[in-house]
């Protein structure tokens, strides 16, 4: 799950989704800023708003979440509704409440220290439906090695409607049944100083939820608008097995605004010299503060009708043998189990179209 995965201009720690490695600016220069990355769509359970705050370089360039805040989305019809804090940094609404399209959302926050900003109010559009989904499997050797990198390219096609402005993201989520839930550390023997580690299985059912990382994938309909997108890439599907590999495709209408934040945003990490290179304070998103118009405020706050679209991606007749993951040993029995604990990268509920 998030709408912006690599936010503020090349500086901002990615939350949710939160499965990524957060990438920050070289803060130096720079006093602690609010980072911000919040979504509202039509879809119940996919909305939420993550809050950080530029952590100083000296400080190992990691982002600081920001707990304790009062976090409020409101419409255009004065009805406003509460995201409370789920996880450290990490705020949702009731999971059955939901945007709707055509209205407009203005996200609301304030701190703990009370400060308090506000966002621009954003529209929330329709978008059309995916038409299909398909892969292909592929394997590449890789550069100064005998070894492959196979797996399957997975791709959506569309038909983009007659109307001008029209704007896209797509996103993913993979759900996956994890193979144990911990891990331990045993000596070898009484008295060793070399360890074993072992693998501790869950105590009931659990998945792991793995987001997309780093990647705004983007598109206008001013070149191709009322003809189809076709072969437009998502993503690429590890072959580790043979087991089905379950996804959860996200399709998201944008407004010109978002869109074109994100595109310059994307451009901007295209085009550094390095995640870490100190980059152009100059791309802010929509939000403000209320009390000092001067104070840096990152990230965006978006509002998007969403289309999900699961897929299996059947991985049994690839023409290779898949590449085995490296995993520990079971915990000899009889051997303790651990709790699978809700987060945003763990459930212990089953995923909504989950056949197996």
């Amino acid at each position: 799950m998030r709408f912006f995965s690599s936010i503020t201009i090349l500086m901002l720690g990615l939350l949710v989704c939160r499965c990524v490695t957060p990438i920050n600016p070289d803060a130096r220069s720079l006093p602690p800023s609010l980072v911000v990355d919040g979504l509202v769509t039509d879809q119940p359970g996919r909305n939420r708003v993550s809050l950080s705050l530029t952590a100083a370089y000296k400080q190992t360039a990691l982002n600081l979440l920001v707990q304790n805040a009062s976090v409020t989305v409101s419409d255009d019809a004065n009805r406003r509704v509460e995201f409370r804090e789920t996880s450290p940094g990490y705020y949702q609404p009731d999971t059955s409440w939901r945007g709707v399209a055509g209205r407009t959302y203005t996200l609301n926050i304030q701190l703990s220290d009370g400060r308090s900003y506000r966002s621009k109010p954003e529209l929330l559009r329709p978008v059309v439906p995916i038409d299909t989904v398909y892969v292909e499997f592929t394997q590449k050797l890789r550069p100064g090695t005998q070894s492959y990198n196979k797996g399957f390219d997975v791709y959506l096609d569309l038909k983009d409607p007659a109307t001008p402005d029209d704007y896209y993201r797509w996103s993913w989520v993979h759900y996956e049944r994890p193979y144990f839930c911990g891990t331990v550390k045993i000596p070898e023997c009484s008295g060793c100083q070399n360890f074993i580690e072992y693998g501790v299985l869950c105590c009931g059912p659990c998945w792991d939820i793995i987001r997309y990382q780093n990647e705004i994938n983007i598109a206008s309909d001013n070149s191709i608008n009322g003809n189809r997108i076709s072969r437009r890439p998502l993503t690429r599907v590890p072959f580790t097995s043979y087991l089905p590999y379950y996804l959860e495709i996200e399709q998201q209408s944008l407004t010109k605004e978002a869109y074109q934040y994100l595109f310059t945003l994307n451009d901007m990490i295209s085009n550094s010299g390095g995640l870490f290179d100190a980059a152009p304070a100059t791309l802010t998103g929509n939000l403000s503060s209320t009390g000092n118009a001067e104070e840096l405020v990152f990230g965006y706050f978006a509002a998007s009708a969403m289309v999900i679209k699961p897929f299996y991606v059947d991985r049994r007749n690839a023409p290779a043998f898949p590449d085995l993951m490296d995993l520990p040993p079971a915990l000899p029995s009889p051997a303790p189990c651990t709790a699978c604990v809700e987060s945003p990268f763990r459930t212990q509920h089953p995923p909504k179209w989950w056949q197996f």
